[in-house]
This record gives structure tokens, C-alpha cells and sequence, in this order.
């Protein structure tokens, strides 16, 4: 072949082009960070490539290398630090393991363990400087950068070790001496202990399966504990359910979960219960535990004052290990100057082969085969053969389970209709509802076992099958209401007090702006019309707009994308559907967290509940925290109607996604385990026994500024970052667990027009001004009145106000202290609505009665040793 000789030139002067712009991005790039002190640049993932897949309980080691792109040099003062999302159980901060100088890169690497639960999981890092200051990548180096994973079930989950069937191999004790075992009744009043099988607990009910009754000492603050020798794996996990036995009415006792290291007894976790017709679900991760060489396991139950009825009962306890995949690791951190860097591959987690148990055969699509075209919002029933190719039977409580992909308004788990030994099929189906934009559509399904532990078809059982449809043409339904046409027909409104409609962008007390084409975070842009909806520039700022009166009709939807708009990359807010009936109260229909990721999430509600009934409907976005660009996006938010009247029988409605509880930090489509009542607490040693076999209380030798008596029924909120703890009651539920902060709801009495309490926990850094509470922001000065006062010894500034919203009002009180440099605050808030709105008024809450656990909790914080 001939050279064509005349193309070199021209081809020569386009690569030169290329080289020259390329050059010019690099020095742009350069100058631009030389304005920031701490700026950064994402290189690679050397570990955990986005979408690795682990199965539950496997420790990995996630390894970014950052390059640093600013004037300032990296010392090992600099610390990696996680900032939100699914922190999977690492450490808060991990220190640089070098100096990294300008242009130079760094991979920085923290120890993970994946969730026992299947789905998406994003954990969110940035980088921290010495004074305390975070910054990140991206433009204005604020960003985040991630892991992200998906998990899946092991093969196998097994019980490693039952502390029943091993009661007589611990040694047991109480303060003065050693306890038999077997239990000697000439000796019972130094405390003992006793496997009971299906014992009744104070609800009522039987246990449902072989039980611990550990009684202490017949004295004043009694104790009993047992030492059990227990070998620990990473992703081991101690599970139980604590109660106090049927009629023990005066029980109260306090259960706690300790290791031995040498002469000195940890605690790892601890619980106060009275007798009050509950019981609770206990599981612990002890991954960290397995690394320290624990010299035993130890069961404790202690009463509270007065022995009386202090029967303790532990359900089941025992260690479970999920049986996974191997650990990755990263490569060894080293700092490199700018020669270019060769990415080698990635380890990756291959799961090995699914029990024989547990395992599925696909035969066929019974209905919907692949490429089935739907219109938009059309209901429809998807169903597949399956066979059973296991060697267990699968009886009524397996399951059909939704896996990853388009769920399509499907519930999730279904039930199998009928029990399938193995070699039998199964025709097993699940309604779903096409996605309301044209488009192809696939979610993936597998079955789950009576312990929750999915599997599937495939060679090892672990592959899922799926629903794969194809969306086009018009909808059979109309649009009963439009709520983006209607915007200004809405009464909208914020903190700040009644807003105009449209707003003005911009706008500190909140807007809210039709959008005719909006752009989703994804960048697609939409022919439906959309409301960006931007909450009150304040912390955890709100705006929301109440719509005229709309008669429901049974079968309507609700429908609408929702996510950040386009470029709004600091976009972190919840979006909530709520409603009111006939001027009642304000209740929530549904709610969605939303981080600006890339993903949307169509929203399709059945609305049949409230059929019959005269709502009206609130579109309400909440600011989770800074409201700094909260552009929360509404697209083609509509009730929907079905020409018929109805939406399709076949459908079963899911009025409120499983995975979306309110003010949750997390991205978009993680999953959270909010399941577990109690949390496990960090370990803090308690006292320090002799070498002999009578275990006598010392003194620690760093006691805390001050000491936490924790109160009955509560549970321990430990800040061992910030050196500070509290109690809060055990029915609290904590959420948005970071360590500057979290969220914990608190229980409170129904009936009145008091319809939420909960507190947040917030830890300002390198505070140089007057130390007060995040939810003061957005007043003017001197319009709060702060009180100072004492508590154990440690002072407080305490402030108090109200917040209003459509027909609702936050009362809230907040204390905060000084720890060093670091503010800490405690801010209680009471949600209740205006009595006046209703018809007939429900009664008003007793302010002072649901105040009461607020001033039980500040009496209980105490400060840390360092």
C-alpha cells in the first residue's frame, strides 16, 4: 500500500492541537488550584471498583489514590474521613500514612465489612485537614468521592456457637465468688443460672426457642456473669432477644455483653429493661473483636437496686458467621511523583458455590416473556416457572424477593403460594406496574429462605432471574391532577413565612420555579414539566406548598420523578408527600432521602387508601442539614386516573418504598438496617478483676469528667471520636450516624396532636465563636435568650424557640457545651400541629410530660476521659 505522504502534515498539526489543549487544561487546572490550599484530585480505585459485589459480612480493604492538586503539602496530620452514606462499619477518620506534596499522589486506603443485608450500599469520603476543615474533589474541591458496593446473601449462615448448650462450660460468678454449674439450690442466693426450653417472656408469648435465665445475687445490685471461651472470625455476629421473665413484675436489670483481655473485663455493649410487656432484638457485629485476641466472651445480668424478680432471660443467644467470600486488599500505600501511574488490576470477590440446599431451575416465563410492550402506569402480573433442584423442601415462609434493577412498584417479599419439595415446579408470580416514561425495563428477582438468606438459578444457585419489559406509547390513563400546571394554585410557604408564586432563584427565605423541560441529575432532560422546589437557605431549612382540595378515587396514583436538578451536585434533601383530610392533621403519605448521585427515582403511589375522601396534598422538601444547593426537582408530579375507574385489580399497592425512612443520611437507593432496637456501644473497660477466680471491682484509673448513670429501659449513645456519651430510651431509633452528629427519634404518647419528637446530636470542629446549636442559624440577633447552666459539672448554654410550618408547629430546646475547640449540641425537637385547623380538635400534648426525657437525657451526658 501506498503512503498517502500529503495526510502527515495535517494529521501532524491535529496531534500537536490535541497536545497543546491538553497542556493548557493540565496549567488551567494547576492555576485554579493554586487559589485552594487543600484541593484534590480522584486518580483511580486501586480496590473495590464501583458495583464490586461482596457477599454479607466480608471484610475488604477500599483503596482510592487522590493526587494532590493544591499549593499546600500533606502532612500525616491530614486525615481521611468519612462524611455520609454507609460508612460499613470503618473507622470515622484514618490518618494519611505519609506526606504527600504538591502533585504528588497518595493511596489512601480504611478496612470495610459489607452489610448483612442484600443491595446498593455508597459510602461517602472526604479529606480533613489539621485544623479540622474538610475538602474534596471536583469543582470548588468540596466533593465526595466513594465506595460503592452491592451485597448479596452467603451461601450459608451457621451458628458458631450456642452459649446454651455451653452454659456449664463458662465460669460463672458473682462479686464474692464462683457459682456452680449445674445450678446447686443450697447456693441460689449467690445467683444462678438455667437453660429453660420455650420459656413464657413478660409479652405473654413463648420464647420459641431454648433460652438463658441468669438471676444475680439475692442483694442490693446483684450481678452474675459467665466467661465463655468463644474463638471469633471477622463477621462474626452475637444475636439474642433480651426480656424479663412472665410475671417477674419488679424486674429490672441491666444486660450487658463483655470480653476479657488479660485481667480486665470490656464492655461491648449494655442494655437497661423493666418489666413492661416488651422485649428486644439484640445483634452485634464483633468483626472488630476477632482482631484484639479475646480471652473469653462474657454474659452479665445485674440488678438494678432491689433484687427483686430480676430474672433475666437471653433468647437464643448465640454466634452466627455469615460463610463468605475472600477479603480483598489493597496495595501497599506509596506516594509517587507525577510519572504516570500503571493501574494494575483488581482483585475481585467471586463467591463460592451456594449450598445444595437452596437452589432453583428456571423453566419458563408463565407470563410477560421478554420485550412484553406495555404502555405507561399499565398494571400487570409477571410470573415464572421455577423448579426445585435442592436438596431442601421449600415450604409457605420462602419467598420471592426483590433483587436490583426496576422494581416497578412491585411489593417485596411475596410468599410462595404453596410448598415445593425438591424436583417439584412452582409457578410463582408478582404484580407489577409499568414505569410511567417510555424506555426498556428490567428488574432482577430470587427466592429467599424462612432465615432471609437469598438464592437463585444458575450452576450455584446464586444467579437472579428477571421481569424484562419495554415501555411505549400512550398511557390508558389521564391525568386527573396536575400539580406543576396547579403550581401557583398552592399555598407555598417555609420557615421564613408565606412565599410568593413563581418564586425569584435565589430567594434565602425558599422558592419554588415551574420548569417546562427540566434536566434530570442524570443529564436526560424531560418533555414533562417539572417544580424545582428550593427549601428555606437555613439548616434543615423546608419549603412546601399546600394544594385546594382533591376528591381520591380508588385506583388513583400519585406519580413523579424526583431527584436533584442537574448540577446541583451539593443536592442533599428529603422529599415528602403528605396530606391532609378534611383540615385534620398533617400526616406523611411517603418520603424519600435524595444525594445528588446521578440516579432518579420514579415515585408511583397508590392513593386508594384515602379514596372517597376530600386531601389536600403537600408537596414538602426538607433540607437534610445544609441547605447549600438544594435544588429538589419535581418532574410531572400528577394523580393519575384509569380510564376505567380503577387501576387493574391484579395490582397490589406499596403506598411507602420499604427502604426509605425519613431523615435518613444516606445516597439515594441504599438500604438501611434500622431493624436492630439496641446499639451496640464501644467498648470501655469497666474494672479490672484479680488473678483469682473471685473477680472484685477496682477503680478505673481514668474515670470520665463526669459519670453516666444510665437510667432503666435505655440505651447507651457513645461518641468515642468527641469523647462523649448519653442515654436516651431504648425505644429511640438512630439514624444519620456520623461522627459530628445523628438523629434519634423518640417515643412519645398518641392520641394528641403531637405527631413527632426526636434529637439531634450535632459536634461543630474548632468552634472560635460562641458555642450554640446548628438550628439557631436563620434568627436574628438577640432574639433568642440563652440561659447558662450547670449539669454534673459540665456547663451548658441552653436556648429554646419555635418553628412554624402549614398547620404545624417545632418546638425545640437545645443545649450545648464546649468540649476543647469542639461544640457539642443537643437539640430536642417536639413536631406538633395547630389544633385550630381541625374539624374536631384532637387534645393538646402535654408539653411538660413529653419534655420530661429531655432533661433525663442531658443529666446523663458525661464527657470521656482522652
Amino acid at each position: 500500500m501506498r503512503t498517502n505522504s500529503k495526510a502527515i502534515p495535517f494529521i501532524s498539526i491535529l496531534v500537536l492541537i490535541a497536545s497543546l489543549t491538553q497542556v493548557v487544561d493540565v496549567k488551567a487546572l494547576m492555576a485554579a488550584a493554586r487559589s485552594y490550599c487543600d484541593a484534590a484530585q480522584f486518580v483511580t480505585d486501586v480496590t473495590v471498583p464501583d458495583g464490586t459485589s461482596f457477599y454479607w459480612g466480608v471484610t475488604f480493604q477500599k483503596t482510592w489514590r487522590i493526587k494532590n492538586v493544591s499549593s499546600c503539602t500533606w502532612t500525616t496530620s491530614y486525615n481521611l474521613i468519612y462524611v455520609g452514606g454507609s460508612q460499613l462499619g470503618a473507622p470515622g477518620s484514618v490518618p494519611f500514612p505519609q506526606s504527600v506534596g504538591p502533585g504528588q499522589t497518595v493511596d489512601l486506603s480504611v478496612s470495610m465489612t459489607a452489610p448483612n443485608a442484600p443491595g446498593t450500599f455508597i459510602g461517602y469520603w472526604e479529606l480533613q485537614d489539621p485544623s479540622g476543615a474538610w475538602f474534596g474533589i471536583g469543582s470548588g474541591y468540596s466533593h465526595s468521592f466513594w465506595v460503592k458496593i452491592n451485597t448479596t446473601s452467603p451461601s450459608q449462615l451457621v451458628t458458631t456457637f450456642d452459649f446454651t448448650q455451653n452454659i456449664c462450660s463458662a465460669q460463672w460468678s458473682y462479686l464474692g465468688g464462683p457459682i456452680p454449674c449445674p445450678l446447686n439450690p443450697n447456693k441460689s442466693q449467690y445467683g444462678f443460672m438455667q437453660v429453660l426450653n420455650n420459656p413464657t417472656l413478660e409479652t405473654g408469648a413463648n420464647a420459641g426457642a431454648t433460652s438463658l435465665l441468669m438471676v444475680p445475687q439475692n442483694k442490693y445490685n446483684g450481678s452474675i456473669r459467665g466467661i465463655y471461651q468463644v474463638k471469633l472470625l471477622p463477621g462474626d455476629h452475637f444475636q439474642a432477644t433480651i426480656g424479663c421473665q412472665y410475671q417477674a413484675y419488679s424486674c429490672n436489670v441491666t444486660f450487658e455483653l463483655a470480653y476479657l483481655t488479660g485481667q480486665s473485663i470490656v464492655t461491648i455493649w449494655k442494655a437497661r429493661e423493666k418489666y413492661d410487656g416488651q422485649v428486644y432484638s439484640v445483634d452485634i457485629d464483633l468483626s472488630r473483636y476477632s482482631y484484639i485476641g479475646i480471652n473469653g466472651l462474657i454474659l452479665a445480668v445485674n440488678s438494678f437496686g432491689s433484687p427483686t424478680d430480676s430474672n433475666g432471660i437471653w433468647v437464643a443467644p448465640r454466634i452466627v458467621r455469615y460463610l463468605a467470600g475472600p477479603v480483598i486488599t489493597a496495595t501497599p500505600p506509596t506516594i509517587s511523583t507525577n510519572t504516570p501511574i500503571a493501574v494494575t488490576g483488581v482483585p475481585s470477590s467471586t463467591p463460592p458455590a451456594a449450598s445444595s440446599c437452596n437452589r432453583a431451575q428456571f423453566v419458563s416465563d408463565v407470563t410477560v416473556p421478554d420485550g412484553t410492550t406495555f404502555v405507561p402506569n399499565a398494571a400487570f402480573s409477571k410470573t415464572w416457572r421455577l423448579q426445585n433442584v435442592g436438596t431442601c423442601t421449600w415450604t409457605t415462609a420462602y419467598s420471592l424477593v426483590f433483587a436490583s434493577g426496576d422494581r416497578m412498584s412491585a411489593p417485596s417479599p411475596v410468599l410462595l403460594p404453596q410448598t415445593v419439595v425438591p424436583g417439584q415446579t412452582v409457578d410463582i408470580g408478582v404484580n407489577l406496574v409499568s414505569p410511567p416514561t417510555a424506555g426498556e425495563y428490567r428488574g432482577y428477582w430470587e427466592l429467599a429462605d424462612p432465615s432471609g438468606a437469598v438464592f437463585g438459578i444458575g450452576a450455584n444457585g446464586s444467579n437472579p432471574f428477571w421481569v424484562d419489559i419495554v415501555v411505549t406509547g400512550t398511557s390508558t390513563t389521564s391525568t386527573a391532577y396536575d400539580f406543576a400546571a396547579n403550581v401557583c394554585m398552592a399555598q407555598w410557604m417555609s420557615g421564613a413565612g408565606t412565599l410568593p408564586c413563581p418564586g425569584t432563584d435565589g430567594d434565602s427565605r425558599g422558592f419554588v420555579l415551574k420548569v417546562p423541560n427540566p434536566q434530570l441529575e442524570n443529564g436526560n432532560t424531560s418533555t414533562s414539566a417539572g417544580l424545582i422546589t428550593f427549601p428555606q437557605n437555613t439548616y434543615n431549612g423546608y419549603i412546601q406548598g399546600v394544594y385546594p382540595a382533591f376528591k381520591v378515587q380508588s385506583g388513583d396514583h400519585f406519580q413523579s420523578i424526583v431527584n436533584c436538578a442537574y448540577g446541583a451536585t451539593q443536592c442533599f434533601v428529603i422529599f415528602r408527600l403528605d396530606y391532609q383530610v378534611n383540615g385534620g392533621i398533617v400526616q406523611t403519605f411517603w418520603s424519600w432521602a435524595e444525594k445528588y448521585d446521578g440516579i432518579y427515582y420514579a415515585v408511583n403511589l397508590d392513593l386508594t387508601p384515602l379514596a372517597g375522601q376530600n386531601v389536600n396534598f403537600i408537596l414538602t422538601v426538607t433540607s437534610n442539614g445544609d441547605p447549600t444547593g438544594d435544588r429538589a426537582l419535581w418532574v410531572g408530579p400528577q394523580i393519575v386516573r384509569n380510564g376505567a375507574g380503577s387501576v387493574s385489580s391484579t395490582f397490589t399497592p406499596t403506598s411507602i418504598p420499604t427502604n426509605t425512612p425519613i431523615n435518613t443520611i444516606v445516597p439515594t437507593n441504599t438500604p438501611i438496617n434500622t431493624a436492630v432496637s439496641t446499639t451496640p456501644v464501644p467498648a470501655t473497660s469497666t474494672f479490672t478483676p484479680p488473678a483469682t477466680s473471685t473477680p472484685t471491682p477496682t477503680v478505673p484509673t481514668a474515670a470520665p469528667t463526669a459519670t453516666n448513670t444510665q437510667q432503666a429501659n435505655t440505651q447507651l449513645y457513645n461518641n468515642q471520636t468527641y469523647g462523649f456519651e448519653f442515654s436516651y430510651p431504648i425505644q429511640g431509633q438512630i439514624s444519620n450516624q456520623m461522627p459530628t452528629g445523628a438523629h434519634i427519634t423518640l417515643p412519645f404518647a398518641s392520641g394528641t396532636n403531637l405527631v413527632e419528637k426526636y434529637l439531634d446530636v450535632n459536634v461543630a470542629t474548632n468552634v472560635t465563636t460562641t458555642c450554640v446549636s446548628p438550628i439557631t442559624q436563620g434568627y436574628s440577633p438577640g432574639s433568642l435568650q440563652p440561659q447558662q447552666l450547670a449539669v454534673n459539672g459540665i456547663n451548658f448554654i441552653k436556648e429554646s424557640g419555635e418553628l412554624g410550618a402549614a398547620g404545624s408547629f417545632f418546638d425545640w430546646v437545645a443545649y450545648s457545651t464546649l468540649k476543647g475547640t469542639n461544640c457539642i449540641s443537643l437539640t430536642f425537637t417536639l413536631h406538633s400541629t395547630d389544633p385550630g385547623v381541625y374539624l374536631t380538635p384532637p387534645p393538646t400534648f402535654n408539653m411538660q410530660a413529653e419534655s420530661a426525657v429531655f432533661t433525663s437525657i442531658v443529666s446523663s451526658f458525661a464527657f470521656l476521659s482522652a
